[in-house]
């Protein structure tokens, strides 16, 4: 018997039929709460990418607790328990899920395109973009490649309003028929990172603006606060900052760094077990776009 122990860690990892076997939530109607089911979701995008050949492939489910006092992450059912056992798989409401799904067709010994997919209390999300196998880092490379039901990237660039499900589909399968051409332009994003060098001074200037973009985002001052998302919070600047700063430290490396290296270095902390899941997706966009902004202001 599956047992899942959320006081203990209150992030888990499941396989997708272990998903499917978790106590299903519905309305009053039966119909799932939220519009669908987390493992019919993946399962559907499953099959999306694989009418195109894509040969996708679920890699990890996380299952998250959160403090909500309405829905929380995480429900174990008592009446359920006494039937199936103790913290059963089967006894637990899982209303917060993160999947990665990798697309097979074209990977490499560093890289692999991956579909991110965040199911939580607020809606759904979706996103695309290649992961970086040595430290598992998902990239979204653009506002194109990610979309949700609910307004959660911000920004002019996507309209704001509910998406149905059906357009959630509609987008990746989008993706998937147009999966060579939008390649060539992921390519071509990453391109730059690679080639340019990041320096000290580089360093300096994205410090500042990523403490900037937080402060921003956080103040209570109407005159200067920015609604878009922060790419790092306070503790993952201080973080990654240490990292690269030991990094240029040392004396044995004999290469500069990129900004695609720098960008990494940023990028580790974006994780589903490490974060809030539903922040996930859109600070990894923040976070490529102020990269992006950073070199249009260096150059």
């Amino acid at each position: 018997m599956r047992t899942l122990d959320f006081a203990t860690d209150k992030v888990q990892q499941l396989s997708l039929n272990e998903l499917e076997h978790t106590y299903k939530e519905n309305l009053i109607d039966g119909t799932p709460v939220g519009g669908v089911y987390h493992f019919v979701l993946i399962q559907e995008l499953l099959s999306i990418f694989e009418r195109q050949g894509l040969k996708p492939e679920v890699q990890e489910i996380f299952a998250a607790d959160n403090r909500d006092s309405k829905r929380p992450g995480v429900t174990l059912l008592p009446a359920i328990e006494e039937q199936v056992g103790e913290k059963a798989l089967e006894a637990h409401v899982l209303r917060r899920v993160y999947a990665n799904i990798s697309l097979l067709s074209d990977e490499t010994d560093d890289m692999v395109t991956n579909l991110a997919v965040a199911y939580h209390q607020k809606g759904i999300q979706v996103g695309i973009g290649p992961m970086v196998r040595v430290c598992h880092n998902q990239t979204i490379l653009g506002a194109n490649d990610v979309v949700a039901n609910y307004t959660c990237f911000g920004g002019s660039r996507l309209e704001r309003g509910q998406r149905s499900l059906e357009m959630i589909y509609k987008r990746a399968a989008e993706w998937a028929e147009n999966y060579g051409a939008d390649q060539l332009l992921r390519r071509e994003a990453m391109s730059w990172m690679q080639q340019e060098e990041f320096t000290r001074d580089d360093l300096y200037r994205t410090v500042g603006v990523l403490t900037e973009k937080r402060i921003l985002h956080d103040t209570q001052h109407k005159l200067i606060h920015a609604a878009d998302n922060y790419p790092l919070n306070s503790a993952q600047i201080n973080e990654t900052c240490e990292q690269l700063l030991l990094t240029f430290a040392d004396v044995e490396r004999r290469d500069g760094l990129t900004f695609w290296d720098a960008y990494q270095h940023f990028n580790t902390v974006l994780k589903p077990n490490r974060m809030d899941i539903p922040q996930v997706l859109p600070q990894s966009l923040a976070l490529f776009e102020t990269m992006k902004e950073l070199r249009v202001h260096s150059s």
